[in-house]
């Protein structure tokens, strides 16, 4: 798989330098240029790139609690025309941010992260098939579109990318959506063979924008959530409310079948400098769907990332958070710890 997606990334390399490089008389014609101009200019290069230092204490024992991550590289290919009945968009590149929960290691696997087609045979309805992104939750996968730097701790459990399909339905500015999939991007958090299924809808009321969602993962899991979001003034607000379950097939494993988690983020943008926060309280009691510990029933989480804008493209980022749960985290020493504490010094750069 990954001497595919450098082969595909090295073919795209020697595209665009072929397209942008000189062409003899004899070998190009007017006509050839304007047909590889117009080829370019129906598309659409955008993505990101960001590295910095991550600090996470009680790491585990033999384990490094800081490393230099290539926290993200996207680099996501897509059509400029949007209105044509058929559109693609697909991304490749890796992601090494750790969560609240996690500790930083870095990603070397290279690879599609998306990619899919869209069908629009009618007004308001889609039709989109490929390796999908999820419509849950309101952080992205790939961080440096977030507020903050480290995935946080409700964020933390949403679903990764998969392979299949979604239709979706745009009725008097409300969006639905419904979802069917096989096989995943990164199955580590949801190794069941089984398929998984989404439904939801969004949109916006009093200025309010929201999204509500059920995902279910046949066999393991099952998530409500909903997100709603704000900005007054110059304060950019959100809450993000997930509630899980575990499956009837495999419930009797845990001492409790479900948890609920919330995730209030709160963001002054004050010029170039933004000091976004997230607060975030879970209560999984038993339920074992956070963190592993069995006495880990209560998760409190606060995280601050001054953020200082270079220009709408370029940023540093300084981050520090705070992490509480009862035995939940393990010393050098191997003893049981229920805090650690997360540091990050990102920069970044969006094109």
């Amino acid at each position: 798989m990954k001497k595919a997606v450098i082969q595909v990334a090295v073919g795209f390399l020697f595209f665009f330098i072929f397209c942008a490089g000189p062409a003899s008389a004899d070998d190009s014609t007017p006509a050839d240029n304007e047909t590889l101009q117009s080829a370019l200019s129906a598309i659409k290069l955008t993505g990101g790139i960001s590295a910095g230092y991550f600090y996470a204490s009680n790491p585990g024992v033999d384990t490094s609690d800081s490393e230099f991550l290539l926290s993200n590289f996207l680099v996501e290919l897509s059509s400029r025309d949007e209105t044509q009945p058929v559109s693609f968009v697909g991304a490749f590149g890796q992601t090494s941010t750790p969560s609240l929960l996690g500790i930083p290691e870095k990603n070397e696997d290279f690879d599609i992260e998306y990619a899919s087609l869209t069908l629009k045979p009618i007004t308001d309805v889609s039709l989109e098939m490929g390796l999908l992104m999820p419509n849950a939750g309101f952080e992205n996968t790939y961080t440096f579109n977030n507020k903050n730097v480290i995935l946080g701790a409700v964020a933390s459990q949403q679903p990764y990318n998969a392979y299949g399909a979604r239709v979706g339905y745009d009725v008097n500015g409300i969006s639905l959506w419904g979802g069917y999939y096989k096989g995943r991007l990164d199955d580590e958090e949801y190794n069941s063979p089984d398929c998984a299924w989404e439904v939801g809808f969004s949109g916006s009321i009093a200025e309010n924008d929201f999204s509500i969602y059920n995902y279910h993962i046949d066999g393991q899991r099952n998530l409500f959530g909903a997100v709603i979001e704000r900005t007054i003034k110059d304060i950019d607000l959100a809450l993000n409310i997930d509630y899980w379950t575990w499956d009837n097939d495999v419930k009797y494993l845990y001492g409790s079948k479900s948890s609920i988690g919330g995730a209030l983020y709160i963001c002054p943008n004050l010029g170039r400098l933004s000091i976004p926060f997230r607060l975030e309280y879970i209560n999984q009691d038993k339920s074992r769907i956070y963190i592993e510990s069995p006495n880990a029933k209560h998760i409190y989480a606060a995280t601050i990332s001054p953020t200082w804008h270079f220009n709408e493209n370029t940023y540093i980022r300084v981050e520090s958070a705070y992490v509480k749960a009862d035995e939940a985290f393990t010393g050098k020493d191997g003893d049981a710890r229920e805090n650690r504490t997360n540091l990050a010094v990102e920069l970044g750069f969006l094109f």
